[in-house]
């Protein structure tokens, strides 16, 4: 028997000795929420293994839709999954979401481990990924600062630049194309970010940098969601040399660990350079370093300043790109809803000549119904359909369900902005329901809840760049329809093609 098989053979027992003994303990517990059927050791994994794994026929609908099924045919709105005795619970309404996460949040506020990303792929310095520590509160801290809903104020006169920008190059295209246009928000949106953060204005250097965020977002929204990869089940898996029969994950993890090196470092390594000449504009990273004696000061802090930076170069201009392609889609296909918005944005802004202009923050509270697209767009689409997974800290107990310590606990977004109870009739879209309106009767009808409550994450986890991301967004949409009309593309004979709408599965839709 060669090493190479001794090796296999080991590393099999070991794993299947702890399958068992997790199945084992699992079992002599108080009654677990319903999900899918068990099988001996290997639990629900046929049930959950991603089709792109190759292992089982692929699912055609996203994660989070199977997540409601279950939660519909089990008659709960809390669904237990068991790998290999790994437990996930996933929470398919705000009422499970808002209980667990949010009232009970001091056990519910950590992440689980994420051995591919975070170990395997070098993530461990992002903020939304650090368990509840010290560590994490003086992160967010410094993160919240600069990116809370007073202090983004401060960004509006480079979004102002930054949109007049993106309407000259758009009004020069003869006929985009998608890829065009997608290509145009996302450098419209990174650039925002760039700018905040670390002070880049240099177009030459924003297109480096916004491809590097590009390249190193693709990965780790792929990798991300808990379970992608066998290793999330079984941490023991990292510890396996890359030659190993099935590491593929390994080598993968390789190349892109690459990514996350030159993510924090580069940009971070531009903006020192900028301070020690006497150019650097001010920045997250200017502001934070500001009165400290950076030869004196501890490691720790300068880390924490360059990890909350490059967090929020990765994160925000992501989620903002994703809301805004959501929003254009939305308006090319429902031209009603356009119409509507550009007779509201002439009666405010004027309909052009001398009269004309390009809306501002100024005129949000005149402009309800732009506010109630964007609204819509994250209720319909939400970016982030399934929320970062939380970790049960200690065994817990929910309306006769026991959630075992260690649990993944992951809100369902996608199912709590489907709700026919908080949003009738869910799959229409249409922002008039965050809209304030009249019966026939003339009864005040509220508007539904927000959406942003649910579509960025639940309790001390919630995102903090939310607010930069909705700022930047609303102003991109509104000025796009106050110039221009979305209309779908033409086919070689003239007739409108209709989009095709495909989530890329992973973390951000």
């Amino acid at each position: 028997m060669t090493m190479s098989t001794t090796s296999t053979s080991l590393l099999g027992f070991v794993l299947l000795s702890i399958i068992y003994y997790r199945w084992v303990a699992t079992r002599s517990r108080a009654r677990l929420p319903p999900g899918p059927k068990r099988l001996p050791i290997i639990g629900s994994l046929l049930n959950t293994l991603p089709a792109r794994m190759g292992l089982v026929p692929p699912n055609p609908k996203p994660l989070y839709e199977r997540y409601l099924e279950i939660g519909k045919a089990s008659n709960s709105d809390v669904i237990h999954i068991d790998v290999m005795g790994d437990h996930t619970v996933v929470l398919n309404s705000v009422k499970a979401a808002t209980e667990l996460l949010d009232h009970r949040s001091s056990n519910y506020s950590s992440r689980p481990a994420m051995p591919m990303v975070d170990d395997l792929m070098g993530w461990e310095w992002d903020l939304a990924h650090m368990p509840y520590s010290d560590r994490w509160r003086r992160h967010r801290k410094t993160f919240t600062h600069y990116f809370q809903p007073r202090a983004i104020t401060e960004h509006h006169p480079f979004q102002r630049k930054s949109i007049t920008e993106l309407l000259q190059k758009l009004l020069a295209l003869p006929d985009p194309d998608p890829v065009e246009l997608e290509g145009y928000i996302q450098h419209h949106a990174g650039s925002i970010i760039l700018r905040a953060t670390y002070g880049i204005v240099s177009p030459k250097d924003q297109e480096y940098y916004v491809d590097l965020a590009h390249r190193a977002i693709t990965p780790i929204i792929h990798a991300a969601p808990h379970g992608t990869y066998l290793v999330d089940y079984l941490p023991l898996l990292k510890y396996v040399p890359n030659w190993f029969p099935g590491a593929d994950f390994k080598r993968k993890a390789k190349t892109w660990s690459k990514y996350s090196i030159d993510l924090k470092d580069q940009p971070w390594e531009k903006v020192q350079s900028e301070i020690a000449a006497g150019t650097a504009l001010p920045s997250f990273v200017t502001r934070n370093l500001e009165g400290i004696d950076t030869a004196s000061v501890s490691e720790q802090v300068i880390e924490e300043i360059k990890n909350c930076a490059g967090v929020a170069y990765l994160a925000g201009s992501d989620t903002s790109i994703a809301l805004m392609r959501c929003a254009i889609l939305a308006l090319a296909t429902h031209p009603e809803v356009q119409e509507r918005a550009q007779k509201e944005l002439d009666s405010v802004l004027g309909t052009g000549g001398s009269n004309g202009r390009l809306p501002d923050y100024a005129d949000r509270e005149d402009l309800p119904y732009l506010s109630a697209i964007i609204s819509e767009t994250l209720r319909y689409y939400p970016v982030t359909p399934l929320a970062l997974p939380h970790a049960c800290l200690e065994d817990d107990v929910y309306e006769g369900h026991y959630i075992p310590k260690g649990s993944t606990v992951i809100g369902n977004s996608w199912a709590i902005l489907h709700d026919e109870k908080l949003y009738p009739d869910p799959m229409t879209y249409n922002p008039s329901r965050f809209l304030k309106r009249k019966t026939d009767s003339g009864k005040e009808i509220e508007p539904q809840p927000n959406p942003a409550l649910y579509a960025f994450g639940f309790g001390r986890r919630i995102c903090p760049g939310r607010w930069l991301a909705l700022d930047t967004s609303w102003l991109v949409i509104s000025s796009i329809l106050a110039t221009c009309t979305i209309q779908k593309a033409l086919d070689s004979n003239g007739k409108e093609m209709e989009p095709l709408v495909e989530y890329e599965r992973g973390l951000v839709e």
